[in-house]
């Protein structure tokens, strides 16, 4: 999430890259019918358009959003699909390179059946990209060609209701590659975009759209599950009593594994797992500890300590604490001390942010979550305003310390998440915290 420029030129590069078949695997390697596994997968999207209106270029239009979702076997050979989706800031400029604000954190529930259609309980938009792509319905050499149904979902003007466009889909099997290590195998998929006002949850000012798209797709060549697509884009959108809007570019969808170990090896980088006596959160169970800063404060529902001398090398014991959440693991950062109502932090916080940093850099290639929360005093819409500017002002500190900016994600919740009563001025200082979350 948030990768760098750069970095996306990397994926894309690899991705395509691979789309040739290596002349060391046999031309004749067939594509088996898919039979993705239950497990817990993250998929990130990743949108870069150039956007017009009524033919006039308006400028850069970015969009991401993760996913991240658990998936369970269910009767009759289908797939539930259970998570959510962390939507980032639109923007009209390229800001992949600073911290961005997280605008909204979506529920995603649905199905996959066995004959492939998508079924969902609650539908808010994502993913954007919904039975893509489908299984050949018996195996395929390269060369064969065979056709499914899909849905793409567009939100081509920020804030309106998202539409879902129904696609009918041909694929292409190119043949077998790797990707990242893993044996895979390339297909191409090219599909119309064609829309007359027939999704009841659209946008109803969203009369028609026409366009194109091809998909360079890359799977598991053992179950078939999705690991990158790119779509290719380029579509023009009608609107009652607005400008024509025409989005050209491309869209990016990455898709991984989360294994249960991942976290385990994380959080031992941080310092070793120790035994909780409570909750880091009130309904996030702690795995460990790599601090004691406020962790005997108020009700004594926090992780419990570690001793000082289990940690690793370098990392202050009163910096912060470690445990687990649903989206990852959580460093706990309590009562950081401000000015009075303001994000700037007091001078002998220096310190602790030092060993902060320190311990993020023990770990690449991740994103961060940063969460500001206050204690329950003043106006809930203060709360949350004075928590999302400390919890940028944590990112900041960050970056001025060496984190790449484009790896952060941040937003405040205010009062709405205590970890104890805000009866005592110790309980208040627990609930006066910010929360990093690497996210998995």
């Amino acid at each position: 999430m948030n990768q760098t420029p750069a970095r996306d030129a990397v994926f894309i590069a690899v991705a395509l890259g691979l789309l040739a078949v290596p002349p060391s695997l046999s031309a004749q390697t067939a594509l088996e019918p898919f039979s993705p596994p239950a497990g817990h997968i993250i998929v990130v999207e990743r949108s870069d358009f150039s956007r017009y209106e009524d033919g006039r270029y308006i400028g850069h239009l970015y969009r991401e959003s993760r996913l991240d979702l658990s998936v369970e076997a269910a009767a009759g050979g289908s797939l539930r699909y259970d998570g959510e989706a962390l939507v980032l800031e639109e923007t009209l400029r390229d800001e992949r390179a600073v911290a961005r604000r997280l605008d909204t954190l979506i529920p995603v529930v649905f199905s996959v059946e066995a004959d492939g259609a998508v079924r969902f309980i609650k539908d808010d938009g994502y993913p954007i990209l919904r039975g893509l792509p489908d299984s050949p319905p018996t195996p395929a050499l390269p060369g064969q060609r065979w056709t499914g149904e899909g849905t793409v979902v567009v939100r081509p003007r920020a804030g309106s209701p998202a539409t879902r466009i129904a696609v009918l889909v041909e694929y292409e099997y190119l043949g077998p590659t790797t990707y990242a290590t893993l044996p895979a195998a390339s297909i191409r998929a090219r599909y119309a975009i064609r829309y007359r006002g027939a999704d009841r949850l659209g946008d109803p000012a969203l009369t028609g759209a026409s366009g194109a798209r091809t998909a360079d797709i890359v799977v598991d060549a053992r179950d078939g599950a999705t690991l990158f697509i790119r779509e290719t884009v380029d579509e023009t959108f009608a609107y009652s009593g607005g400008p024509a809007v025409r989005l050209k570019g491309f869209i990016l969808h990455f898709h991984r594994g989360s294994l249960p170990a991942e976290r385990d090896r994380i959080a031992s980088i941080l310092g070793p797992a120790a035994p909780a006596t409570g909750t880091a959160a009130v309904t996030e169970p702690a795995v460990g500890v790599a601090a004691g800063a406020g962790g005997a404060a108020g009700s004594g529902a926090g992780p419990a300590a570690m001793p000082p001398s289990a940690l690793p090398p370098g990392i202050d014991p009163g910096a912060f604490e470690v445990a687990e959440g649903k989206r990852g693991v959580i460093l706990l950062l309590y009562d950081l001390r401000f000015v009075a109502d303001g994000d700037q932090l007091l001078p002998d916080e220096r310190g602790r942010l030092d060993a902060i940093a320190d311990a993020l850099k023990r770990i690449p290639e991740r994103s961060f979550l940063v969460e500001g929360h206050t204690a329950d005093l003043g106006r809930p819409a203060g709360q949350n305003e004075l928590s999302e500017r400390r919890a940028r002002r944590i990112v900041d500190e960050m970056v001025a310390r060496g984190l790449p900016a484009s790896r952060f994600v941040y937003r405040g919740l205010g009062a709405d998440q205590p970890i104890a009563p805000n009866d005592t001025e110790a309980n208040r200082a627990r609930n006066r915290r910010v929360e990093i979350t690497i996210l998995d």
